[in-house]
């Protein structure tokens, strides 16, 4: 295509070509850069990239003149790796390195401290790959990097998730990334969800597909299963959905759910194949077959996995191509925190993954205090170690630095009349009764989570009825512009913290996913600086 013309608004940047227009966000972080390159290429031939959940068809995130494109990039849907890293390195030593960061104990501080002095010792940029599992931990570190070595976030080409890299790298294969509009038309039914890929930046916001049957061929495709495998609602949610695809009755598919599945899913591959398309799960695929080339794997001097608890065995196996063709490679993670085991994560192959160096645990919270960390050890901790033996038994102490203690609080004082008297009684803390409390205390930080986000929604709504503006999974209550308080699913709560957390079981859904995996209950309660309230 050619650029015929560069215009901006308020919101967007405009690039008009012979094939029409495209787009890019004023806020995105390379938007300078692209407005002079595009102005500069007014009038040639150019193709163009996108990275991510970006439609190629809309949007600009990169641009190259068709004189210097690389012969193995891919119809400008993605780069070739040498366009982005440093490549083809040669090593004389290859370190690989476990980092276990227990709640609180600074696990991605001590990852950008050891970026910056990497890098401020004369370390390339480029040579640099730092990959989180979500978009908001890997835009969290570029933001503390970039602020730290006050170099502009663009220039960081190795902050993203694995699977924006695989993406990047030519997991595509010249394909274009699904989009809500293209799911659609193959099935109605599908939804969707708004997903924050960076906290508090409306425009960085994407929409996420969702479908019981797809949901579960990922977890099939993630964990390297044999099979697909649903649970009780993904069970009844997938037969609603296949029972619309096909035009039959619900009792008709669930006496053959799995084979129905088998059948809508090869129309969702014919689907794609047909209209030129890949989704997430297909671009890291492509890069883990042996039939990808190997000189497209970037080299990295210093290469960090975050969150590395929450990575699927597919993702493990793009990162041991990654590993090999590294310098120094720093594994981080906490597997007393992996609560994404119900999305295919594998902790268990974070802890066994072979490394060369001796293990360092951070031992050292600098959130939770003394008296909450003694419940944590007393009444979590026992539980988690009895369910999950082959853990890795770490040690860890209460925040030095602070002169709170920590109080948990699982009871009320409710006065009630008997015989004339007034009496007190201790009752159980009820979500009704938490509300109360916080739209009494409204100007204090507050976090409240449960294992449901329905159990969040309740939560919201009676603050809502009582005028408490809050922010309810990151989205603005009532103009919650200066309010401290945020309620949260658990799984969206890693990495935060306040002086107030709760969090509630108060649904069957809750209870289940309680019971079966108390790590939940563990990041939960260390969110808490102050207090902690405990509702069921």
């Amino acid at each position: 295509m050619k650029i015929l013309n560069v215009t901006k608004d308020n919101n967007y940047l405009y690039i008009e070509t012979d094939e029409g227009f495209r787009k890019q966000s004023l806020k995105w972080r390379g938007i300078d850069a692209l407005e002079a390159k595009c102005i500069s290429l007014i009038g040639r031939e150019v193709t163009h990239s996108t990275w991510g959940d970006w439609n190629p068809e809309v949007w600009f995130q990169d641009v190259t003149p068709v004189d210097q494109v690389s012969p193995n990039q891919d119809d400008g849907y993605q780069l070739n790796s040498n366009d982005l890293f440093k490549t083809d390195l040669k090593f004389d030593v290859q370190t690989v390195k476990r980092i276990y960061g227990p709640p609180g104990t600074g696990k991605t501080t001590t990852l950008i401290n050891l970026t910056n002095e990497a890098i401020r010792n004369g370390l390339d940029m480029k040579s640099v790959g730092y990959f989180a599992f979500t978009n908001i931990a890997a835009n969290e570190a570029l933001g503390r990097i970039s602020e730290v070595l006050d170099i502009p976030e663009n220039d960081f080409v190795g902050f993203s998730t694995l699977h924006s890299l695989s993406t990047k790298i030519g997991g595509a294969s010249g394909k274009q990334l699904c989009t809500q509009e293209e799911l659609k038309k193959f099935d109605v039914g599908i939804g969707a969800k708004e997903e924050w890929m960076k906290p508090g930046s409306p425009s960085s916001i994407v929409v996420r597909p969702i479908h019981p049957v797809l949901d579960a061929y990922s977890l099939k495709l993630n964990t390297l299963g044999q099979k697909i495998e649903y649970n009780r609602k993904s069970e009844s949610d997938a037969t609603s959905k296949l029972s619309q695809f096909f035009g039959l009755d619900k009792d008709s598919i669930s006496k053959d759910l799995w084979s129905y599945s088998e059948i809508y899913y090869d129309e969702y591959i014919k689907f794609k194949n047909i209209n030129n398309l890949v989704d997430f799960n297909d671009v890291v695929v492509n890069v883990v077959a042996d039939a990808f080339p190997n000189s497209r794997i970037p080299s990295f001097e210093l290469l960090i996995i975050d969150e590395a608890q929450d990575l699927t065995k597919l993702q493990w196996k793009f990162v041991e191509k990654l590993t090999a063709k590294a310098k120094k490679t720093i594994l981080a993670g906490d597997d007393d925190q992996a609560i994404m085991a119900a999305f295919g994560a594998s902790p268990q192959s974070f802890n066994e993954y072979p490394v060369t160096e001796p293990d360092l645990v951070l031992d050292v919270s600098y959130r939770v205090p003394v008296g909450i960390k003694s419940f944590v050890d007393k009444v979590v901790l026992p539980k988690i170690i009895a369910k999950f033996p082959w853990r890795k038994d770490k040690k860890w102490h209460e925040n030095p630095n602070t002169n709170e203690s920590g109080t948990v609080v699982s009871s009320y004082e409710d006065i009630i009349k008997k015989n004339g008297v007034q009496v007190k009684l201790q009752k159980p803390l009820s979500k009704d009764e938490l509300i109360k409390m916080i739209s009494n205390a409204s100007d204090l930080e507050w976090l409240i989570m449960a294992p449901t986000k329905a159990t969040c929604d309740t939560i919201s709504v009676g603050l809502k009825a009582l005028e408490v503006p809050h922010y309810l999974h990151r989205r603005d209550i009532l103009n919650a512009k200066d309010s401290k308080i945020s309620i949260q699913t658990v799984h969206t709560s890693k990495g935060m913290g306040a002086d107030n957390a709760a969090y509630v079981v108060q649904s069957r859904g809750d209870e289940f996913m309680d019971e079966s995996d108390p790590r939940l209950r563990y990041v939960a309660i260390t969110r808490a600086k102050k207090c902690l309230y405990l509702v069921s």
